[in-house]
């Protein structure tokens, strides 16, 4: 294990083997290689320390905490008092790096002046795109307005990457039970209102397959990830593949926005936006409101976990 690593990647997880050795080795296959894998169970009770330790790798290691958290704080917030790392990233165990990721947003920290960067992701969608054979749909997600960070914009964790200090100055993840938003954008959200620079990269490096958005998804193998990592090793060109559905999809929910474009925009001004400012005065997160709908404190990762089935 390297004593001193440029980055220390963290990646939480709880009883989901089949779909983290894909994660892992996405990992394995960086082209940046000076890191540290940190893999944090949740109190898992599968074979996810035989999945760690059969890639032989003495960069990865694997921690398994005593008791359940329920959700990402605990894990994330142990890997983070284990991190060596000048740069520290979040990876969800049921996503996947690009080979390129680790090495550009390395690159923008050390000549730039950001705290954390973060890049937009391309979402794995359980439906058929507009590639042929291709039994999934893609679409971009965290590119927001004016490529500033915008709260009301959600930024999957799995696409940041930041200076270490950054987690001192922030402080831990927060529990779902103490908000109404999730822990991962809390923490961003903190981070911002800290005064932390956040650079918005624009180079997709990151592929989404997203457990919130399938039913069952934890008591059920991923044919998803098994897909993906297959076509990753056997196409050469599939991120240029990814881009173009994206941009497809992206061209197709533009015309339908465009449609109802005037009555979106006087809501928002109407409606939303003296809310959000008021919100964002107190040290609000915006989406607080919306996430009321599911049920108090808590109650959208609480709805998260009946929809993927976590015990």
């Amino acid at each position: 294990m390297p004593e001193n690593p440029t980055v220390s990647i963290i990646i939480p997880t709880y009883n989901r083997s089949q779909t983290l050795r894909h994660t892992i080795q996405s990992v394995r296959g960086s082209q940046f290689d000076d890191w540290e894998l940190i893999v944090v169970g949740d109190a898992c009770t599968d074979d996810t320390a035989e999945c760690v330790a059969s890639f032989g790798d003495p960069r990865i290691r694997f921690v398994n905490l005593p008791d359940r958290c329920g959700d990402q704080s605990g894990p994330n917030n142990h890997g983070l008092a284990l991190a060596r790392g000048r740069y520290v990233a979040f990876l969800n165990h049921d996503d996947f790096y690009l080979p390129d990721h680790l090495a550009k947003c390395v690159a923008e920290l050390e000549t730039g002046d950001a705290d954390l960067v973060w890049v937009p992701c391309a979402v794995a969608h359980a439906k058929a795109g507009t590639l042929q054979g291709v039994p999934l749909s893609f679409t971009l997600q965290g590119v927001p307005h004016d490529f500033a960070y915008d709260p009301l914009a959600t930024y999957f964790a799995s696409s940041w990457v930041f200076r270490r200090e950054l987690a001192d100055r922030v402080g831990p993840w927060r529990s779902p039970k103490e908000m109404f938003v999730v822990p991962s954008q809390d923490w961003l959200f903190r981070a911002w209102r800290s005064g932390a620079r956040l650079q918005f990269l624009p180079s997709v490096g990151v592929v989404v397959v997203s457990a919130g958005a399938r039913r069952g998804s934890y008591i059920s193998i991923s044919s998803d990830h098994e897909f993906l990592a297959k076509w990753f090793r056997e196409e050469p060109g599939y991120r240029e593949k990814i881009l173009e559905d994206a941009a497809i999809n992206e061209a197709a929910n533009g015309m339908l926005m465009h449609r109802h474009a005037k009555v979106v925009r006087l809501l928002r001004w109407a409606l939303l936006r003296p809310v959000h400012a008021l919100l964002l005065r107190l040290g609000i997160h915006p989406s607080s409101v919306a996430m009321m709908v599911y049920g108090g404190r808590g109650g959208f990762v609480r709805h998260l976990r009946r929809f993927t089935g976590v015990k």
